[in-house]
């Protein structure tokens, strides 16, 4: 898809109900948050209103994002009264968002091209059964220089059946970070159950949302996602929840794995014997796809890492055997000169 950056939209007027609602879950960001506000008013489609959730426990934060609303009336501003953690200030952005058709998070450290916001929209007009478009990335260190990232090829499930497309989704999607930052339809996330009290929310949300409609990469670099930390399971833990669910402390695939089955089938309002048998798959597939990934991030390791000597001390082990080994090679070879 080719870019252009001359298009422009009509300002939503005050009071007005914009079309699309943005949601920035805001916490203790403050070096990159008007880089990331100045891209967003900066959006060709100008139809929307970016509520700010914030869950920060300094001030400053809130003094940018007020500074800013002070000149823009699309931004609105709301000040936690106390820490919710991710998962729930997650929820709170889009609830704030109101009555909208669409709605997007957005991160409070990322840049967008001014047609970022358009060209998902167009994909959401053009084709009804898309619930979700998003658009290519660049990866960016926190000097905004591009990170060399191997790219993955464009992933979509347009023109693919009901079966195919959650078998696409559970099996072989890639890169939900990232998906999750697209321009979803409201009412579809909405049923999806937004984000989910467990460990890789963002995954659980795309999964159950594959069981609606199509997901869409847009063919595009529109989005450029700066990454400020490594991941950790611990961080991870830390970042989501104030207070952690007692089942945060099992297995988290199978944790996550019992969620999908009781949301899209177990407890799903469907009475299509079909679409019920489709979560049962979901959370099937899930189970088998992730379980070789527990304790992936923790000090043990999971047993991938395992196979693919990914921990530190692994990869450890092997050097010092590779090169033991090299030694009595060497070792070898000159008793036979000899």
């Amino acid at each position: 898809m080719k870019v252009s950056a001359n298009a422009s939209h009509e300002k939503t007027a005050p009071g007005q109900r914009p079309k699309i609602g943005l949601g920035m879950p805001l916490y203790n960001q403050v070096r990159y948050l008007p880089e990331a506000l100045n891209s967003l008013l900066a959006q060709t489609y100008r139809d929307f209103r970016l509520v700010i959730a914030d869950d920060s426990t300094e001030p400053e934060p809130g003094r940018i994002v007020q500074s800013f609303a002070a000149r823009d009336h699309r931004i609105i501003y709301y000040k936690n009264e106390s820490r919710m953690g991710m998962v729930d200030n997650w929820k709170n952005c889009f609830r704030l968002a109101g009555k909208v058709d669409y709605f997007a998070w957005v991160g409070d450290h990322d840049v967008w091209h001014p047609e970022w916001l358009h060209s998902m929209v167009r994909v959401l007009e053009a084709e009804p059964n898309v619930v979700l478009a998003y658009p290519m990335t660049i990866p960016i260190n926190s000097e905004g220089k591009r990170r060399e990232k191997k790219p993955r090829p464009l992933f979509s499930t347009l023109g693919l059946d009901d079966t195919e497309r959650v078998r696409a989704v559970s099996k072989y999607g890639r890169g939900f970070g990232k998906m999750v930052y697209g321009l979803f339809r409201a009412a579809a996330l909405h049923r999806a159950g937004v984000f989910r009290k467990v460990l890789f929310p963002d995954v659980i949300l795309l999964l159950e949302l594959s069981l609606q409609g199509d997901i869409h990469q847009v063919d595009a670099e529109l989005w450029q996602n700066r990454r400020t930390d490594a991941f950790s399971i611990a961080r991870q833990k830390k970042s989501l929840f104030v207070k952690k669910p007692w089942y945060i402390a099992l297995p988290w695939p199978l944790v996550n794995a019992c969620v999908l089955a009781w949301n899209t089938a177990i407890r799903s309002d469907s009475e299509v014997r079909s679409q019920k048998y489709l979560g049962y798959k979901l959370a099937i597939t899930y189970l088998t796809r992730y379980i070789p990934k527990f304790g992936k991030g923790s000090w043990i390791g999971s047993y991938y890492e395992w196979r693919h000597g990914k921990k530190p001390f692994i990869k450890k082990i092997r050097r010092r055997l590779k090169s033991k080994k090299q030694s009595r090679l060497k070792l070898g070879g000159s008793d036979a000169d000899s």
